[in-house]
C-alpha cells in the first residue's frame, strides 16, 4: 500500500510537470513570422505576408505570391530560481534536497532552425487556397538541481542534470480566403494540425511514512511522449481605406491526444531499523505507458493598422486566451512494470492533475518605417500576464510572472528576395512563492515555493523567397 501511494504521487507530479511544459503562455514562443514579431505580434489588422495564417488568415486573400521563409534563431533563457522550503504552520526550513542557494540552468544558447510559409495554390476571384507551417513551440533547458539531504547515505550518485526540458511542437495549417465588397473586406479560414513531441527529465519527491530526513524519496523521472491535436482559425480583414485596416481572428482551442512511456527511478536510503529492508541503491521502473488529452485553450484577437505616412505604418492589437479551460488534466491507463530485481507491481488510473490557471489579456504594438527603398525597420512591444498562479507554480515553466517584451528588426528587399534580422528581449516580473500547498488534498505538493526571476533573449536570420 505505501509503494502504491509513493508511485501514485510520482505519476501525478510527472504529469503535472508534463502539461505545464506544453501551456503555451510559458512555453510557446511569441509567435511566427519575422515581421509580426519584429512587430510585437500587432499583425492582425495588417496581416500582408504568409505568417498572416497565424496571425489573421483573411490577409492572405490579398498575398500575390507564395513565400517561403528559413530563419536560424539563438533562443537564451535566462531563469534564476532559490528555493524556500517550508513546512508546519509555525514554519521551518527544510531543503528536501534543494538547498537554499540560487540556481541557474546550463549556460548555454538553442539553437532553432526553422523553415516555414505559405505555399498558394490558386487565386480565383478573390479566392486564395494553400497550405502554412511553421513551429509556434520550442524550449529547451538543463538544471543541476537536487542533491540528497544530508543523512541520506546511497551510495548510488544521483544524475548530474535532474531537471530537463525538450520541447517542440510545429504545425501544418492549410488555409483558405476569399476578398469580397471589392477588396475591402475579406475571410479567411484555417485548419490547425499540430505534432508535439517532447523529452522531459525531472526530480520527483514523494511522501514516505518514515522519519525526516527520510520522509520524502526522490525518484528521477523520465518521460518521452509524442501526439497530435487538431483545431481551427478564422479571421476577418477590413480595409477601411488605404492608411486604416482593422482584422479580427479567433484561434480555437485544441485537445491534444498524448501518449508515451515512463522511466522511473528510485534512490532509497540506508534506514538504520531493524526490518526496514532499505539498504540503499535504486528501485527501476520501466514501460510505464499512458494516454491522457491536453485542454490548450483559444484566442480571440482584434488589430488596427494606420497609415500616418506613406513611409510609416503603426499597428496595435488586444487578444485573450482562455487559460481557464486548464483546470485540470485527466489521465488515463497508466502502468507502471517493475524491473528484474524488483517483484512490485503497480497500475494507476483516472488521476486528476490540478492546473486552476487564469484567462489572460495581451497588448500588442508596433510600428514599420521605409528608411529607402526595399530597407525597412520595424520595431514592437507587448505585455502579458502569466496564467499560472503561486499555487501550481513549479519550477520548470519560464511563465515566471507579467511579461513586457521589446522587439526590432531590420530587413532589405531585392527583386524576389528579402534578408531580415530580428531581436526580442522579453522580461519577467520577479515572482515569490511563499508556502507549499497542496491543491487537490492527495498528499503532495503541486507547487515549488522559492524566489524566481526569468529572462528571455532571442536573435535570428532570416530569408524569405517569394515566387
Amino acid at each position: 500500500m505505501k509503494s502504491r501511494f509513493i508511485f501514485l504521487g510520482v505519476i501525478m507530479f510527472v504529469f503535472l510537470w508534463t502539461s505545464f511544459s506544453l501551456a503555451g503562455g510559458g512555453f510557446a514562443l511569441p509567435g511566427v513570422g519575422s515581421k509580426a514579431l519584429n512587430m510585437g505580434g500587432a499583425f492582425r489588422g495588417l496581416a500582408d505576408d504568409w505568417s498572416a495564417a497565424f496571425w489573421n488568415p483573411a490577409g492572405l486573400a490579398y498575398l500575390p505570391n507564395s513565400e517561403l521563409t528559413t530563419n536560424l534563431y539563438t533562443l537564451n533563457f535566462r531563469p534564476e530560481y532559490t528555493p524556500n522550503m517550508n513546512l508546519g504552520e509555525s514554519g521551518y526550513s527544510y531543503s528536501f534536497g534543494y538547498p537554499d542557494e540560487t540556481y541557474y540552468p546550463e549556460d548555454r544558447a538553442f539553437f532553432l532552425p526553422s523553415f516555414s510559409g505559405f505555399y498558394k495554390f490558386t487565386q480565383i476571384e478573390g479566392f486564395t487556397g494553400g497550405v502554412a507551417f511553421y513551429v509556434p513551440y520550442k524550449m529547451e533547458s538543463r538544471w543541476d538541481l537536487y542533491e540528497p539531504p544530508s543523512g541520506y547515505d546511497n551510495d548510488v550518485a544521483y544524475p548530474e542534470f535532474d531537471h530537463q526540458t525538450d520541447i517542440l511542437i510545429w504545425d501544418m495549417h492549410p488555409t483558405v480566403a476569399k476578398s469580397f465588397m471589392e477588396g475591402k473586406l475579406s475571410l479567411g479560414l484555417g485548419l490547425s494540425i499540430q505534432r508535439s513531441d517532447f523529452e522531459l527529465r525531472r526530480t520527483v519527491l514523494v511522501p514516505t511514512e518514515y522519519p525526516r530526513p527520510y520522509d520524502f524519496f526522490p525518484v528521477d523521472a523520465y518521460m518521452k511522449t509524442n501526439g497530435w491535436g487538431m483545431g481551427f482559425n478564422a479571421g476577418i480583414l477590413y480595409k477601411a481605406s488605404p492608411k486604416l485596416q482593422l482584422g479580427f481572428s479567433y484561434q480555437s482551442s485544441i485537445d491534444m491526444d498524448l501518449s508515451g512511456s515512463i522511466d522511473l527511478t528510485m534512490y532509497l536510503p540506508v534506514i538504520p531499523v531493524s526490518g526496514s529492508g532499505l539498504l540503499g541503491g535504486t528501485y527501476r521502473y520501466t514501460d510505464g505507458d499512458f494516454e491522457t488529452t491536453l485542454p490548450l485553450p483559444g484566442e480571440f484577437g482584434a488589430g488596427v493598422m494606420v497609415k500616418p505616412m506613406d513611409k510609416l505604418t503603426l499597428t496595435f492589437d488586444i487578444s485573450s486566451v482562455n487559460w481557464s479551460r486548464l483546470d485540470y488534466l485527466d489521465t488515463k491507463d497508466m502502468t507502471l512494470t517493475p524491473g528484474e530485481q524488483d517483484t512490485l507491481y503497480l497500475g494507476v488510473r483516472e488521476v486528476k492533475i490540478p492546473f486552476n490557471w487564469d484567462n489572460i489579456t495581451r497588448f500588442s504594438l508596433g510600428g514599420e518605417y521605409i528608411l529607402k527603398e526595399g530597407l525597412f525597420v520595424r520595431g514592437g512591444y507587448f505585455f502579458e500576464k502569466s496564467p499560472i498562479p503561486n499555487s501550481t507554480f513549479t519550477l520548470l515553466i519560464p511563465d515566471v510572472g507579467d511579461k513586457h517584451s521589446i522587439n526590432l528588426g531590420l530587413s532589405y528587399q531585392i527583386n524576389s528576395f528579402e534578408l531580415g534580422y530580428d531581436y526580442q528581449l522579453v522580461a519577467h516580473k520577479k515572482r515569490e512563492v511563499e508556502a507549499i500547498q497542496d491543491v487537490n488534498g492527495d498528499g503532495r505538493f503541486d507547487n515549488m515555493p522559492g524566489d524566481y526571476k526569468m529572462l528571455f533573449h532571442c536573435s535570428g536570420l532570416s530569408f524569405t523567397y517569394r515566387f
